[in-house]
Order: structure tokens, then C-alpha cells, then sequence
């Protein structure tokens, strides 16, 4: 399990750090678009999802997944397979929100000090990174969220 941990923070760390000092280069931009690298991030989130409740069904556990409580939600993080489950999800939605800003700041040609701060916020604690580029955004162009592209 901790092999597989360290897997899920390198696996991403090359295109997190492409997408904040190498944004011109053409494995960048398709790397931030790409299903498959997104996908494997989703993906990742799965299997320990899965090996959680599989643990949880050979330890004799309850297998009682309750994410309508606080107590629920406590519970299923409070093994290391939750808690690596918990982990993965936010490894992934973090990436997917990251490649996200990145396309946007290359659409809207925003300056590195915009970027990287976002992508850097973006990766050490998820939703910080996106309000500093919605702070930005807004700021520039308005309330309305920048286009998918």
C-alpha cells in the first residue's frame, strides 16, 4: 500500500510541473487534454476505492459506505485503505482541475504569475489554487466562468 501511495504522487508530477514551467511545449498541452493521462488519474482512484472495500469485507467490516454522515465519512477514512482511497480522489479531481486552469490560462495568454501560483495552490490544497485563477478571472473579465475549450 505504501508503494502504491508513492506512485499516486509521482505519477502526476510531471505534468503538473510541465503545465508551470513548460506550458509552451506541445507535450504539455496535449497531456492536459488527455483522456487517457485523466483517466488513468480517475482510474487510480477506483482500484483503491475498491481495495478499501475489499478490505473492509476481509477484516469482517461492516462494508457500509456512509457518505451521508460525518461520522459515515470518518469511518471509511479512518483505515490506511481510506484514507488512500480519500487521497486518490483528491490527486485526481486536483489534476482534472489543474489541466483545467492551464488551458484556460493558455486561452486567455495569462501571465506565469498568474499560472503557477494557481497550479501550485491547485496541487498543494485543490480548491485555493482555482479561487486565486477565478480571483484573477473575475477580476479581468467578469463573473462569468472562461469557456470550455
Amino acid at each position: 500500500m505504501e508503494t502504491f501511495f508513492k506512485y499516486l504522487n509521482t505519477f502526476p508530477m510531471p505534468l503538473w510541473l510541465a503545465m508551470m514551467f513548460a506550458p509552451n511545449h506541445p507535450l504539455t498541452e496535449r497531456a492536459s487534454r488527455s483522456s487517457s493521462v485523466l483517466g488513468i488519474a480517475a482510474a487510480h482512484y477506483v482500484v483503491a476505492i475498491l481495495n478499501a472495500v475489499r478490505q473492509d469485507q476481509n477484516s469482517g467490516g461492516d462494508v457500509k459506505l456512509d457518505i451521508m454522515s460525518l461520522e459515515g465519512v470518518r469511518s471509511g477514512l479512518s483505515s490506511p485503505q481510506g484514507a488512500l482511497a480519500g487521497w486518490a480522489h483528491m490527486l485526481a479531481l486536483d489534476l482534472f482541475t489543474g489541466a483545467w486552469i492551464f488551458r484556460q490560462c493558455r486561452r486567455l495568454n495569462a501571465p506565469s504569475w498568474v499560472r503557477i501560483p494557481a497550479l501550485f495552490f491547485t496541487l498543494m490544497t485543490g480548491p485555493l489554487g482555482l479561487i486565486l485563477f477565478l480571483l484573477w478571472y473575475g477580476r479581468l473579465f467578469g463573473e462569468a466562468l472562461p469557456e470550455n475549450s
